[in-house]
């Protein structure tokens, strides 16, 4: 959780957070979201697990440690937990194995067995299928009235706001909304467009055009080196921050044409600078803190820190599951903010960290928010991380209905 990864934000509703402690008190209802279930069950189960113990499911003693409210808490308005989806599936062929033990088992092809044959032989087959388990953490923040999960799955995230509606959260979708759909293409081009390092840019476009990238002599500049090693585009926003576009990305030449998809920085500028109607499509975001200090002789020495990186493109809202998306989504000094505070405290729990990346993150939507308002000189109030928003009965909108 702690690095690049993908996830999907949705609405929940600040009032049902009692509803959600109660349910997890419950002790019927709360295996029943569990994921011991799954053990008694040979299907698709779905279920829950406490953020500090990811596979408590596995724990022999689980029917006597019932899921409880403290198991998942991590402030007073926030809760972290494991989602989990076991499905038993036999991951070799199984006709494969229908046929060894119709060989060995009647002697006969498993086309020629007789229905009570080919009963024994599938049951056989079945009771050598595996659990195949795939499970992702989840933060859920009351206060906010917003909910994090590690997936951008459709299917994962529609079952995972059925378990919170029946532990009594009341969920609500969301989306990005800045004036127009198009607006992850149009901040990346005025990213593009605001380019302050062309000239040098250009230049290390050119050596690569003419020798191998390991001949090629770094800039005795190191953080001009590292601009021109990582980025296609880089400008200072109006928030003082800057923000740099770097690949995987897409670029398309001409308003007809299929985008190209890059992964060298060098070649992404090469072409977008080709013609005058090149655009970004697509691009992962690097936001910078530009700032100086002073070294031992009293030089100003300036340097680059990464706030946030994400990729943009038109994949920004998961609409099919009522979410918006961070794709790509990192947070790069979260490891060095929580070894600081390691060494300033004794030791730290692991709700700690769950708790730590949660503010962080919370804080990075905001600031990802203000940045592309503040570019594309669009209205705070009316932009951002919206709730789908009925015009008429001026409500929200639950799992497609109105309540």
């Amino acid at each position: 959780m702690f690095g690049r990864g993908n996830w999907a934000i949705f609405g929940v509703k600040a009032d049902t957070q009692g509803a959600f402690e109660t349910s997890l008190n419950d002790s019927k209802l709360a295996e029943s979201v569990s994921q011991f279930h799954a053990k008694k069950d040979n299907g698709l189960t779905f279920g829950i697990n406490p953020y500090n113990v990811p596979r408590w499911d596995e724990d022999t003693s689980f029917v006597d440690n019932l899921v409880q409210t403290d198991n998942f808490r991590l402030g007073p308005q926030q809760f972290g937990l494991w989602f989990v989806k076991n499905d038993h599936e036999d991951i070799t062929d199984p006709k494969s194995k229908q046929e060894a033990l119709a060989y060995a088992n009647i002697t006969k092809p498993f086309k020629f067995l007789n229905k009570e044959e080919k009963k024994m032989v599938n049951e056989r087959v079945e009771a050598s299928a595996v659990v195949c388990r795939r499970q992702f953490p989840v933060l859920i923040d009351f206060i906010g009235e917003r909910a994090y999960a590690l997936t951008t799955d459709v299917d994962e995230i529609i079952a995972l706001r059925d378990i919170l509606t029946e532990l009594g959260v009341q969920t609500f979708n969301l989306s990005w909304v800045f004036d127009t759909p198009d607006w992850p293409g149009k901040f990346l081009n005025a990213v593009q467009t605001a380019n302050k390092f062309p000239t040098q840019m250009a230049a290390r476009a050119d050596e690569l055009r003419r020798f191998r990238k390991e001949d090629i002599e770094k800039l005795e500049d190191s953080m001009m080196e590292s601009i021109v090693s990582n980025f296609f585009a880089l400008s200072e926003l109006d928030t003082g921050y800057w923000a740099g576009l770097s690949t995987p990305a897409k670029i398309n030449l001409f308003p007809v044409s299929e985008p190209s998809s890059e992964i060298s920085v060098s070649t992404a500028f090469t072409l977008l600078n080709l013609v005058d109607e090149a655009w970004v499509v697509s691009a992962n975001v690097v936001f910078q803190q530009l700032d100086s200090k002073f070294t031992k002789d009293g030089d100003e020495k300036k340097f680059r820190t990464d706030v946030l990186s994400i990729d943009l493109n038109d994949k920004a809202n998961i609409s099919d599951a009522g979410c918006a998306a961070l794709r790509g989504f990192d947070l790069p000094r979260f490891k060095k903010d929580m070894k600081r505070h390691i060494k300033e405290k004794t030791s730290l729990e692991i709700s700690n960290y769950w708790m730590e990346w949660l503010i962080e993150m919370k804080g990075a939507v905001n600031f990802f928010i203000d940045n592309i308002n503040e570019t594309l000189k669009l209205n705070k109030d009316e932009n951002g991380l919206n709730p789908y928003f009925d015009d008429y009965q001026k409500t929200y909108i639950l799992a497609g209905t109105l309540v």
